[in-house]
This record gives C-alpha cells, structure tokens and sequence, in this order.
C-alpha cells in the first residue's frame, strides 16, 4: 500500500505516528505530493488534492486521515481505538475534537498567508477564538488521559504541527506574524504532552 503525504523536515505527521504505533510504518511506500499544487498522481486518486491519501493493495484510494487510521488499524489489530463502549467513544470524541482543532489550524494559517489586503480579520479572529476554546476543553480533560489511543494522536500531532509553525516564524517571520504559545496557562496538557510525545513514534522526520 502506498501513502501520499507532504513530508517536512522537523515534523511527524499524524498518520505517521498511527502507522509507527500499529508497527506497519516500513510496510507502506511514502509518497511525495504537494496538494496545492494539484499533481495528477494525486488528483487521478483523490479529486480533493487533499492528503493524506492511502491507496491500497487493491487499488482502493482512502481518504480523508481518520478513515485512513481505521483502515490501518483495521490490518494491524485492535490496539489505538478502545472496543468497550465505555473508553471508546471518549476516544472517539477526542478525536473529533483533535480532528477540529486542526481543521481551525489549517483554516486559521491559510487566511493569514493571504496578501494582507486580503485577509478578514474577522475570519481569523473566529478561527483563533475556536481554537482556544477547543484547548481550553482539552486543558480540562488532560488529568483524566491514560494509555495511548487515536484520539490522544491527533490532539498530539497538532501540537508536532503548532511547534514546527512557531518554530518557522519566529525564525523567518514569513508571514508577518507569529503563531500564538498555545501553551501558555495550560499546564495540564502541556505535562501530558511533554510525556506522550517522547514515545519514538512521535520522533520528528530528519
């Protein structure tokens, strides 16, 4: 099977980190693609140009990233998505929650790259604001993660993106501006994530 992703040096994807932990990492053939760019050995699978994209042994495109972990943790065996009702579906909700926040992310940064004559502070101002909320939440649930599962993977691997994004602007100020410390007054989750990101499935691409 093949994955179409966009590697950066200094950051680990989050389905990266889904494919190290079910143990299938060296199983897949990774796969350059630059989604703004529209290359047709993305577009011929996946007609968004979005990624990341998995095409499986037979053929099959899957996408968007949460279908692509299930599928994954479909051929490795139960291990990052709980099968009591009772830890799943906080699971689940932690993932959405994760799923969102990068979504606000990824919106948020986009506006920002536009020329500045053409940014609606009130649009950035809302995506800002959703994204506080959304780790104003996950500060409040952090003393109660235990273990390791999906859920806690993509709330991580946003933070793998917000390090790399804020480590680039204030390097390069590219932008005009710089990615808040979403860390800040968060203590609780900033403990949780000092912790789950040191398992080697976190390790930033070289």
């Amino acid at each position: 099977m093949k994955i179409l992703y966009t590697p950066m040096v200094g950051l680990v994807h989050r389905v990266e980190v889904v494919a190290r932990e079910l143990g299938l990492y060296d199983a897949i053939t990774w796969e350059r693609a630059m989604p703004y760019d529209r290359p047709t050995h993305l577009t011929d699978q996946n007609p968004l140009s979005k990624v990341p994209t998995l095409i499986t042994e037979g053929g099959v495109a899957l996408f968007p990233g949460t279908l692509i972990y299930e599928y994954l943790e479909s051929i490795a065996g139960p291990k990052l998505y709980p099968t009591s009702a009772d830890e799943r579906w906080p699971a689940m909700q932690l993932l959405s929650l994760g799923e969102g926040l990068w979504d606000m992310t990824v919106q948020w940064n986009n506006e920002r790259k536009r020329p500045e004559t053409e940014q609606s502070p009130e649009q950035r101002a809302r995506y800002l604001a959703a994204i506080e909320r959304v780790l104003d939440r996950l500060e409040e649930l952090a003393p109660s993660f235990t273990g390791v599962h999906i859920g806690h993977i993509a709330v991580a691997g946003c933070f793998c993106f917000f390090d790399f994004r804020r480590g680039r602007d204030l390097e390069t100020n590219e932008f005009g501006s710089v990615m808040p410390d979403f860390y800040e007054g968060r203590p609780a989750l900033t403990t949780w994530l000092t912790e789950v990101r040191k398992r080697p499935s976190f390790a930033p691409n070289n």
